[in-house]
Order: structure tokens, then sequence, then C-alpha cells
């Protein structure tokens, strides 16, 4: 057979093909072999610098976070039961004014309400004046006896109660001279009276301008804004997960900080907390009282604030930032100089921080806080000294 021959044959060229092919792939696995090990002996080599903190495990109280606008325990709209001339009015009655628990801020013309108030006050003397003679010689005369001492009590100015009757005879007697009717018809007519003059229920602030001298009052007609600036209250939306967080006193102790400030703050308690899920949030409102009797104007009503409510206690946990727990609940530790994982169980979340359970770590045990892009277990680390130390494969956590 000829060279030719043979070079041109079916069989040669496929095997020789095959050749190349196993050629080649033995040459790629070599070289792959070769970087790997390179790879290797240049990891071992590698010291990468971190960032570390100590953990230790302590009881640790939760502080519930929430944020609100601070208002009023007490807003109130002061309206008119009667209609007149306003004769007085407590400086005008100009908004931001102070006034002072049972201070008069409004009196209507009583002129005619204090005429009715007689009328009726003189009807039930003459009811009593006709009784009287009728009540000699029954029961010892004592019934003559105390209603003669209840004449001699009244007066012009006020209808004191009637005296107490025990005798089925005597409140009959009582009941012929119609007594009963004209004592309440005094009494309604007082009532009336009092309503001309409107007094403040407790120390507060005008929000508003009020009638002024001389002004004319209707029924219905709102005679002073008022507003209570030393006692607050703050309503804090939480979910149901963080009320199971709350302490279980009766009152926890809450705090309360200005948002744009927190060099301030005010000591109050939760006072109660709402049965029902708001619809849209799906949380629970929650009411804290606190007191502002300096009047600091960080505090007033209307300013946003951020609280903290007392939490529950938890034993022998510990307290991380939260960035440095890795995804699935796992953080990095250095033992003897090389890099340690660790599952944890996360408690809560406070802020910036989580609360761990201890677990299986012992006191002490340093995590690493700096955010490593290819974090191996086993290899080895050190502690940076600073910033500027630190491996450029490693990210310094904020």
């Amino acid at each position: 057979m000829s060279q030719a021959k043979f070079y041109g044959n079916r069989w040669f060229r496929i095997g020789s093909a095959v050749f190349i092919l196993m050629l080649g792939i033995v040459a790629m696995a070599f070289l792959a072999s070769t970087k790997e090990e390179a790879n290797k002996k240049d990891l071992s080599a590698r010291v990468r610098k971190v960032t570390v903190s100590e953990l230790t495990f302590a009881d640790h109280t939760l502080q519930i976070h929430g944020n609100g606008s601070i208002q009023s325990q007490r807003t109130l709209n002061l309206v008119t039961l009667v209609s007149g001339e306003v004769i007085y009015s407590k400086d005008n009655l100009k908004s931001g004014l102070f006034v002072s628990q049972g201070e008069i801020l409004v009196k209507i013309d009583d002129r005619e309400a204090r005429n009715r108030a007689h009328q009726a006050r003189s009807g039930l003397i003459n009811s009593i004046v006709s009784l009287i003679p009728d009540l000699k010689g029954v029961s010892d005369n004592t019934a003559y006896q105390k209603w003669s001492q209840y004449l001699e009590g009244l007066n012009m100015d006020n209808t004191p109660e009637l005296p107490q009757i025990l005798d089925a005879q005597e409140r009959i007697r009582v009941s012929m001279h119609n007594i009963f009717n004209q004592h309440a018809m005094a009494k309604n007519a007082e009532i009336t009276l009092e309503r001309h003059t409107i007094r403040a229920p407790f120390d507060a602030y005008l929000i508003a301008d009020g009638p002024i001298l001389g002004s004319w009052m209707a029924p219905g007609q709102t005679a002073a804004s008022l507003i209570d600036p030393f006692q607050l209250e703050i309503a804090v939306p939480l979910a149901l997960s963080e009320l199971d967080l709350l302490s279980k006193e009766t009152n926890p102790k809450a705090t309360l900080y200005p948002t744009e400030d927190h060099s301030k703050h005010l000591s109050g308690v939760l006072s109660r907390k709402n049965a029902h899920l708001d619809k849209g949030s799906q949380t629970v409102m929650l009411h804290i009282e606190a007191s502002n009797p300096e009047l600091d104007p960080a505090f007033f009503p209307g300013n946003y604030m951020d609280v903290y409510i007392e939490g529950a206690m938890l034993s022998d946990v510990g307290l991380l930032a939260r960035d440095v727990i890795a995804p699935g609940s796992y953080i990095y530790t250095m033992e003897d100089s090389l890099l340690a994982k660790h599952l944890v169980k996360i408690l809560a979340t406070q802020g910036d921080s989580v609360v761990i359970a201890r677990g299986a770590l012992e006191s002490g045990v340093q995590v690493v806080t700096t955010l490593l892009q290819t974090p191996i277990v086993g290899m080895r680390i050190a502690v940076s000294s600073d910033e500027q130390n630190a491996d450029d494969n490693a990210i310094m956590l904020h």
C-alpha cells in the first residue's frame, strides 16, 4: 500500500482527531490542577485583617421602639347653654392666655335668671310657712320642730336640700302643700343661674380667641377653647409580635425623645392599649402618658416623638450589631487566629442591634465585625489595628 493511500485512509483521519482531542483534555486538566494548587498555597499564606468585638452575655431589658405625635390629654371647647350679653370676659379671652382652674372666663348678664331664682325660692318659703301650722301635734311635734328649723335656714341666696321625711303622714302633708315641686323649681332656677358664669375646669391655655366684653352669646356658641399642655399623651402603633416583647408590669415605663433632639427626654408610663387591630396597618395602638410641668417647647403638643417602652427582661443574652449577622442567622468568629462560623438564635431586634441567645457560644468570644467578600471557614485572620491595614478583599461595616 502506498504512503499517500495510507494517509488518505478514513480510519487514520478519525484516529488522529481523537488523539489530538485527548491530548488537549489532558493538557487543560494539568494546567487547572496547577492553578488550583497555586491558589491554595496563596490562600493558606494570606492573613486577612479584620476587626472584632468581644461578645458578652448578661441579662438585658428590651426597649420597644415606636413613634408618634404628642398630644394634650385634655382639650376642651366650653360652650354656652344660655343666651345674653357678655358682661365680663377675662382679658378679652385672647389666644395664648393662661387660665387657672376655677377662674371665671366669661360671665353673661344673669339679672333675669337671678330674679327667677329669687321667685322660686320665695314660692318655696310660702309653701313651708303654710305647712308648719298643720304639723303641730303630729309625732310629738318632732316634724313641726324639724320644718321650723329648716325655714329659719332658708334665704334668698341658696336652697338647701329638704329635711329627711320618714313618716308617711308627714310626706302626705308636705306633698299637699306642693313643697316638693317648689323645691325642684328653686333648684332648677339655681342651675340656670349658674350657667351664666363659665369657669375654667382645669389649668389651661386658650388656643383661640373668645368673646369680648359686650358681645352677644347664644346657646351652643363656643365661649373658650382650652388646651392643657402640662398633661400629655402619645399614641404609638405596635405590631402584634412587638406586643409579646412588652414588660408584664401593669404600667410599663416609657421614655419620650423629640425626634430631632435626643438630648432631651420625658418619662412616662403605658396607661392603656386598644383591644383591636387597625385594618390598614395591622397594628395595635398603645397610649403613653407623660407630664411637662416646665413647659419645655420640645414637648409641646404636636411635636413628633421617638418612644421607647420598657420591654421584657431576657436572661443570659448577647447584643450584636445587626450588620454582623450573616444570611441564615450566622456569625463569624476568630478562634486561634482562624475564621469560625456559628449559627445563632435571634430573640429580638433593638434598633440597629439584635439580641441573641447564648446557645453554644462562650462569653468573651471574638465576633468578626468585618464583612468578608469570600469568607472561608478555617482561613487565617488577624486583628486589624486600623482600617488602613485591612485586607483589600474585606469591607468594613459601618
